[in-house]
C-alpha cells in the first residue's frame, strides 16, 4: 500500500485485545472493509509502523 496522504486514505479506530496468553501480545481486529481496500487475507504479514502522534500505519509485506 502506497503511503500518500490525501483525501482517498481513510481513517479507523479499533480496539485493541489481549491476546490473553500471557505474553503481552495485543489482538487488533481490522474491518472488512480495511481489509478489502488493502486487498488482504487471512495469514498476509503486516509491516507496523508507530508514528509520533500515535498514529499507526499498517503495510502490506509483499515477497
Amino acid at each position: 500500500m502506497n503511503r500518500v496522504r490525501d483525501a482517498e486514505n481513510k481513517r479507523w479506530s479499533v480496539t485493541c485485545q489481549d491476546a490473553a496468553d500471557g505474553t503481552g501480545d495485543m489482538i487488533v481486529p481490522l474491518p472488512d472493509d480495511l481489509l478489502n481496500q488493502m486487498d488482504l487475507i487471512t495469514g498476509d504479514t503486516l509491516a507496523v509502523e508507530k508514528m509520533a502522534d500515535g498514529t499507526i500505519i499498517l503495510s502490506p509485506i509483499r515477497s
